[in-house]
């Protein structure tokens, strides 16, 4: 029964089944029953065929029940055979034996089993002979290459795609299953469409970043957990740390050809929910069973492990000197042998750090000398004293190496740079802090700042980053990291800015231009109501942007949110500290937050715009519910959701 042409002998009279099922549906049941008895029986005397007549109408059998049972009874059949195709076999090789599985097919007779699984997929009513069927021939035309394992070489997979496979593909992947189901431990359909056609995995992950790029107010990390479709993805990517590496190589060269931020989020809360998947399985849906046998994480970060081992644990002065000395080292080792390509490429060090950004914010923190008014964990001396300056100029040779990781003179100049405004800052901040010692070795108290230490620490920010402009040697308006810089510079300086210094910062970043201070100008604008444009006696920058500069601030305070948050836990004494931090913080975004969003809204919006507002609706509910209620009362904000609402008539 492994003839191919058996086979499609088989499927051909499935789909004579069928059609006569469907042909048949209007007749009286006296003559299906006829019917079918003269198509099993048809060498049979007539005697017989009214004996079996007279069995289906004793049991109460209809005829839509009959073919049904035939057409399942078929399908199963061709499962069953084509399920037994698969070999297990040992063979000499030489001095070495060599263990070969696969099935016995050639490339044209694998494509016509596919044609005509396709060609009974489109009649089949939806059900589990459905998907059984889709299945097993999926699962042969996956093992059809033989895979061979010696004890001298690594698998070696001989999967080449023809045109002929890559159309029928196109055609049996509309009858995959958007959610994964697990029965008898079986590998996903999904996973085996991407062993079997790489396009299928480019387009699943493509139309990911599609979505991403078209709903800029979408909560990533949650949408991967709670959409279903994009769930399963995660957990296929989990049950094939292969298929994983080749998905973060794959978002990686995007990264590299686009320079998108959309991209770089997509591939940094993919490793993100990866790790999360590994550590607590079943929360994902997977059971203990399944969630013991998923490799470790060495199998999904094979390239440089023991520095994302680093990388992916707690944030501290102490591991951060541990993964800037390992990466130099990494760095000295490699620059006179590896190409420029290379250093760059998903296998290297900087393609890694890239994928935990935590520790590039925690960077741009300690640029400025632990500028924070409540407690927070620092190296310090023989004499309990900080030690602000190694730790800065480690910050600064990490940022200045993730900005350009290829020209060493390069990144020397951009390190001097950020070690200037580094230096600056600690010499400003040293005068107004009062260091406490406590009960651990690694904790300092900062004595609350002073009005006029608010306005020195916005204008030393706001020089260096004017200076920083005329650097001729790195694009800076088009590299994606640089204004992010100025992310963990707000986190650091949380207690020593204003609101009106945050939204200065923070309108840098989403828009790369650097507006005049506003802090005299805004002295009168405090009370400004969100329906009361009249007001307000000043046109701030923010009232003049575009619509993409608005979605882009708006996003920007969600994002440098999430970031505190993320990081709150490792720069706080207490979970309590903490949530108090990222109170402060919130309270500080609420001003700019607004002005975004009512500026979006004065632009006209269409149909196509009512994901994205809703989108944004449900971001500002969710960011003022997270955490403490520090917005009860907050008419502004309230009058802003509502304002969203208004816009959406099925609200």
């Amino acid at each position: 029964m492994s003839n191919p042409p058996q086979l499609t002998a088989l499927f051909a009279k499935l789909a004579s089944e069928i059609e006569t099922t469907v042909n048949n549906q209007s007749e009286d049941d006296d003559v299906l029953i006829k019917s079918l008895n003269q198509s099993l029986n048809l060498n049979e005397p007539v005697p017989r065929v009214r004996v079996l007549d007279s069995a289906f109408s004793l049991m109460c059998f209809t005829s839509p029940q009959v073919f049904e049972s035939v057409i399942e009874c078929s399908v199963n059949t061709i499962v069953s055979v084509l399920s037994a195709l698969t070999e297990c076999n040992f063979k000499r090789h030489g001095k070495s034996e060599v263990l070969r599985v696969g099935v016995e097919l050639s490339a044209d007779e694998c494509v016509s089993v596919m044609e005509a699984c396709g060609d009974i997929l489109v009649k089949l009513n939806e059900g589990t002979a459905k998907c059984e069927l889709l299945y097993a021939v999926v699962r042969v035309a996956v093992t059809m290459s033989k895979v061979r394992y010696t004890m001298q070489v690594a698998p070696v997979i001989d999967v080449k795609t023809s045109d002929g496979r890559s159309r029928v593909m196109k055609k049996l992947v509309n009858y995959v299953p958007k959610r994964v189901e697990y029965e008898n431990e079986k590998l996903p359909l999904r996973l085996l469409l991407w062993y079997l056609d790489h396009q299928t995995l480019v387009d699943d992950v493509s139309q990911v970043l599609q979505d991403v790029v078209r709903r800029p107010f979408l909560c990533l990390s949650d949408e991967l957990f709670e959409n279903m479709e994009w769930r399963s993805i995660i957990i296929c990517l989990a049950f094939s740390p292969v298929i994983f590496i080749e998905t973060r190589a794959l978002l990686h060269r995007w990264f590299l050809l686009t320079g998108l931020a959309s991209v770089l989020e997509l591939q940094v809360e993919l490793v993100s929910m990866m790790l999360d998947l590994l550590s607590r399985p079943m929360r994902w849906g997977l059971s203990a069973e399944i969630g013991s046998k998923l490799p470790f994480s060495y199998a999904y970060f094979f390239f440089n492990h023991q520095l994302f081992r680093i990388l992916a644990g707690p944030l501290s002065c102490d591991r951060f000197l541990e993964l800037v000395h390992k990466i130099k080292k990494s760095v000295s080792n490699t620059k006179n042998v590896a190409s420029a390509t290379s250093m760059v490429d998903h296998k290297s060090s900087w393609s890694m750090a890239m994928n935990v950004p935590g520790w590039f914010y925690f960077a741009a923190l300690l640029l400025l000398g632990n500028n924070l008014s409540d407690s927070y964990i620092c190296r310090v001396d023989e004499d309990n004293q900080p030690q602000l300056a190694s730790c800065s100029a480690a910050a600064a040779w990490y940022i200045a190496w993730i900005l350009d990781p290829v020209d060493e003179s390069v990144s020397c100049l951009l390190a001097e740079k950020l070690e200037k405004l580094s230096r600056t800052s600690i010499n400003k901040h040293s005068s107004s802090s009062e260091h406490r010692k406590t009960a651990g070795d690694y904790s300092i108290k900062l004595k609350k700042p002073k009005p006029n230490d608010k306005a020195d620490v916005g204008q030393v920010i706001r020089l260096w980053l004017e200076e920083f402009q005329s650097v001729k040697t790195i694009n800076i308006q088009n590299n994606v990291m640089f204004r992010r810089i100025a992310l963990g510079i707000l986190i650091g300086c949380s207690g020593s800015l204003s609101e009106d210094g945050y939204e200065l910062f923070l309108h840098y970043v989403a828009t790369g231009t650097i507006s005049q201070s506003t802090e005299s100008q805004h002295a009168g604008s405090k009370n400004r109501r969100w329906n009361n444009k009249k007001q307000e006696n000043h046109i701030t920058r923010i009232d003049k942007c575009s619509r993409k500069e608005a979605v882009a601030g708006a996003c920007i305070v969600f994002q440098l949110t999430d970031i505190a948050e993320r990081m709150s836990d490792s720069i706080s004494e207490t979970r309590e500290i903490a949530v108090d931090f990222i109170c402060k913080i919130k309270l500080k975004l609420v001003k700019y937050l607004l002005k975004c969003v009512r500026r979006l809204l004065e632009f006209e919006l269409d149909q196509n715009n009512d994901l994205l507002l809703k989108d944004l609706r449900n971001r500002m509910l969710w960011w003022r519910r997270r955490g403490k209620d520090v917005f009860h009362g907050y008419k502004d904000l309230d009058d802003a959701i509502n304002a969203i609402a208004s816009k959406l008539p099925h609200l």
